[in-house]
């Protein structure tokens, strides 16, 4: 049977001891401890737990960059429903991560990147509305739902969820929402 890594039971260590405490209260005396390792092995891999939180976050957001990059939707759409569908089920099963990472402070810019890998990939059709509102507003809202459902640690499942994310795009009908004729 093959031994994790370093770094993958440090990303676990790290990862469980963020559902417990804010980042501030997490040392690297807590996180080698609960990965088993030592110090020194800590600090072949991470300056310290910035670091670690930066390169943690890094490929978070790589991953998800290339699955926005490769699943590009339509017209006032952020990805495809097999994009979104890919999306959700990266997300879920880095939940544990991405809740910390969000929520308990480690990474404040975290969400910010997020969005603008999202905003980089959205097209809009005109609606009357100025591209970058109508962009923000789309964005927004992919953001909104992602984040909840985050938050409720995934209660609902990926299927529902991406069900809400394609119908939450802007149609005529969720237009006509904001611009009551």
């Amino acid at each position: 049977m093959k031994t994790e890594s370093a770094p993958a039971k440090i990303k676990i260590a790290f990862t469980q001891l963020m559902q417990q405490n804010t980042f501030d209260k997490i040392t690297v005396a807590a996180i080698v401890k609960a990965a088993g390792i030592n110090r020194g092995t800590f600090y072949l891999h991470y300056e310290d737990k910035y670091a670690l939180v930066e390169i943690l976050a890094a490929d978070l957001l790589s991953a998800i960059q290339q699955i926005v990059h490769d699943n590009p939707g339509s017209q006032s759409e952020i990805l495809t429903p097999t994009g979104t569908h890919s999306l959700l089920t990266y997300l879920y099963g880095e939940r544990q991560l991405l809740r910390g990472l969000l929520f308990s402070g480690a990474d404040l810019q975290f969400q910010y990147k997020l969005k603008l890998i999202l905003l980089e990939n959205v097209q809009v059709k005109p609606h009357g509305l100025p591209e970058i509102y109508a962009k923000e507003m789309i964005v927004a809202h992919f953001m909104s739902v992602i984040l909840l459902w985050l938050q409720r640690d995934c209660q609902e499942p990926i299927d529902q969820i991406a069900t809400l994310l394609q119908t939450g795009t802007m149609s005529d009908d969720w237009h006509a929402l904001y611009h009551h004729n």
